[in-house]
């Protein structure tokens, strides 16, 4: 259950970590559950997070009260209680001789994504690169890269970007770029005419 953490990665006060591997520049903020989570540079997650068995990429802004790994339930079974289906003896007792349903599946956040105050993500679901959660939200599906959802269940909003601009961005995968590029980058990150970036990057390639 050892964790293995990257520079300047900062845990606040009251942070359970078990089984944690991040890379440099990742802030946990106070009060949050850490549970068998990979979690890439540049990430924070604010205060009051619990999460299990979950995938976090580079660059992305977790809001407060997150909720995502906690499992799952049948809902096709004649009972939803795991005393029925689950070895792991939840209420400290099981009729089950063996796990007769996948209770936990592992969630896929990708880079730059943003997620709201008090979201929840289901077990098994993959958010896109670029991704917007609003707050509030639960996600029971997965969310397409450069989305906007919101809602209880959430529901696509729209795109941040049109198709082509999406397109370009996968394809640049800024998030692998070099500490240095990202400093050169910066003041076409912080604008938004996204093709002015594109055009920068290019033009960096060619160099």
């Amino acid at each position: 259950l050892f964790s293995t953490l990257g520079a300047r990665t900062a845990v606040h006060e009251n942070c359970s970590l078990q089984k944690v591997k991040s890379e440099s520049d990742v802030i946990f903020y106070n009060n949050g559950n850490f549970h068998d989570l990979i979690i890439g540079r540049y990430t924070y997650i604010s205060t009051h997070a619990t999460m299990s068995m979950v995938s976090v990429g580079r660059f992305c802004s977790i809001g407060p009260q997150f909720m995502c790994g906690l499992g799952d339930h049948p809902t096709d079974f004649a009972s939803t209680s795991p005393i029925f289906f689950s070895l792991a003896r939840q209420c400290g007792f099981s009729f089950a001789e063996q796990n007769l349903f996948e209770e936990r599946k592992r969630i896929d956040i990708g880079h730059d994504v943003w997620i709201g105050a008090r979201v929840f993500i289901r077990d098994g679901v993959r958010i896109g690169n670029g991704a917007i959660i609003a707050a509030g939200a639960v996600v029971v599906k997965d969310v397409p890269p450069y989305a906007i959802v919101g809602g209880v269940t959430a529901k696509l909003i729209r795109y941040r970007f049109p198709d082509e601009i999406i397109a370009e961005l996968l394809k640049l995968q800024w998030w692998e770029w070099s500490e240095e590029k990202l400093r050169k980058a910066q003041p076409y990150f912080a604008q938004d005419d996204i093709p002015k970036l594109i055009a920068w990057a290019s033009s960096e390639t060619n160099l």
